[in-house]
């Protein structure tokens, strides 16, 4: 029965590299400076620095 798992296991373990590996990457390396004057990762602008 363990065998059984250990196959089960690993099969899913390849499906899931291989759709890693074989999807589409963003298209460009994202730098720091793409998001100079936000707070957050998504680019979010921060609060504080929103015009008034």
């Amino acid at each position: 029965m363990r065998a059984v798992y250990a196959i089960v296991f690993l099969v899913g373990f390849a499906a899931l590299l291989a759709d890693h590996l074989t999807s589409p990457s963003a298209g460009r390396p994202v730098s720091p400076e793409d998001f100079a004057g936000a707070c957050a990762p998504c680019g979010a602008p921060c609060p504080s620095v929103q015009k008034k």
